[in-house]
């Protein structure tokens, strides 16, 4: 009997890149493919890369590097690289030194025959079929990666936001929206596999569905997701982009305990000249109101944002206006990024470049200023009780979060061990606080 082929995968970048990998390796197994979790068991190493930024590509090599010292050693066969940094190396040929340790690269247009393009690189003769096209390949099954109780639903792909410092238009391409029956019928999926949270992702999920007809269908879409789906699950929203964001879709969001008052809004800046440098299509009048609005019609919303320090021509009065603005602890949760110049974009070719040091210490001051808003809040929490759902077992006893912490990047809830597994959910009372993270009882 003909031994089935093995192959491994490793997933870097963002949770959309998760989702793609899953619905990759759900294409193996329909294929005839075994899993290996370890990759000196697979006869073929993929890794599903992420170029948006100098620090992603430089992680994407040395996971390619050392799979290619696995390979020499006798482990697998061929090392492939996937994704978008494969979709900028060749848009951006003096990149090409990050791939270098890879025997063959793919990108999205040929997810759909990976399996045929692996059982080449092995020597067998197989016909390559057309490929699909990206939305068809996305309604294909996932083989989930990590705990079943907390998934991912991607509703788009591409963004057509004219950000002058991102790549992302040119890696993933314009906007297309999945069709909203595509996306209900993958919610139901995820549900009947074991997910209790479904965490709605996209470029930008605010504006969902306006390549359609220039309206947003956001608010529709989450509408059909709390009349159609009746499971008792957690809806959360991601990578909403402030300018698209509008009253419709909050008050939905106010309608149904099961949406996570949670929104992660990446504002990048709050400069107004910076925001226009950085082609953000907002203001900063433009963007307290949309925080006073969130606060209007969700009092406990709990708000995740990103900042850039060192975009060029970013001054010290325009940094400590974005400080400052910090300190008013209007965020729950913050990430603070350095710039990075990413080739081809129109920030890349800017003049005014701020010193990496700058972009350093920019960024530390930032994120001290976040770290003592959150401990302030983390502290103001204990003596209370909140629903916490479990995640699984630490290293001292069971993490959990509540609906205002999104899974991999906000804090947690550390609870001593108890009869439970991932997606149960519990009252607790919180007993202490750390910067980030409540322990509770």
């Amino acid at each position: 009997m003909k031994k089935s082929p093995v192959v491994s995968l490793i997933s870097l970048g963002c949770a959309k890149n998760t989702v793609d990998s899953e619905l990759i390796l759900g294409r193996f197994v329909e294929s005839g493919w075994m899993i290996a979790e370890e990759p000196a068991d697979a006869d073929i190493c993929l890794v599903n890369t992420c170029g948006f930024i100098q620090d992603a590509r430089e992680e994407a090599a040395g996971v390619l590097h050392e799979l290619r010292g696995l390979k020499e050693g006798g482990g697998p066969k061929a090392v492939v690289a996937l994704g978008c940094l494969v979709k900028r190396v060749s848009d951006s040929p003096e990149l090409e030194n990050f791939l270098d340790a890879a025997d063959a690269r793919v990108s999205f247009h040929d997810y759909s025959r990976l399996p045929e393009i692996c059982a080449g690189l092995l020597g067998e003769n197989t016909a390559i079929s057309e490929p699909e096209g990206y939305t068809e390949f996305l309604i294909r099954p996932r083989l989930r990666m990590g705990s079943p109780h907390t998934a991912y639903l991607k509703i788009s792909e591409g963004c057509s936001n004219p950000c002058t410092f991102c790549s992302i238009p040119k890696i993933r391409g314009r906007q297309i929206s999945r069709p909203m029956d595509d996306i209900l019928d993958e919610a139901r999926a995820l549900i009947e596999a074991g997910a209790v949270e479904l965490n709605l992702i996209a470029q930008d999920t605010t504006a969902y569905g306006k390549e359609w007809d220039g309206e947003l269908h956001l608010a529709e879409l989450l509408v059909k997701l709390r009349d159609e789906i009746p499971e008792d699950v957690w809806f959360r929203l991601m990578y909403a982009c402030p300018q698209h964001l509008t009253r419709d879709m909050l008050e939905v969001l106010a309608s149904d305990p099961r949406f996570c008052h949670y929104i992660d809004m990446p504002l990048q800046h709050i400069s107004d000249r910076m925001l226009n440098v950085m082609g953000r299509q907002i203001s900063k009048f433009q963007t307290l109101e949309k925080l006073d609005l969130i606060r209007e019609v969700l009092p406990d919303c709990a708000i995740r944002t990103a900042f850039i320090t060192g975009h060029p021509g970013e001054t010290e009065e325009d940094f400590q206006e974005l400080l400052a603005f910090v300190k008013e602890g209007r965020f729950t949760h913050a990430g603070v990024f350095t710039y990075s110049a990413e080739p081809g974009t129109r920030s890349a070719e800017m003049a005014d470049s701020v010193p990496q040091e700058i972009k350093e210490t920019r960024r530390a001051l930032l994120m001290e200023a976040q770290r003592e808003v959150s401990s302030a809040r983390c502290a103001a929490q204990v003596e209370k009780i909140i629903e916490v759902m479990i995640d699984g077992l630490g290293e001292e006893g069971l993490i959990g979060r509540t609906q205002f912490e999104a899974p991999e990047v906000d804090g947690v809830v550390l609870l001593p061990e108890f009869d439970a597994v991932a997606g149960d959910r519990f009252d607790v009372r919180v007993t202490g606080s750390l910067d980030y993270d409540l322990i509770a009882e």
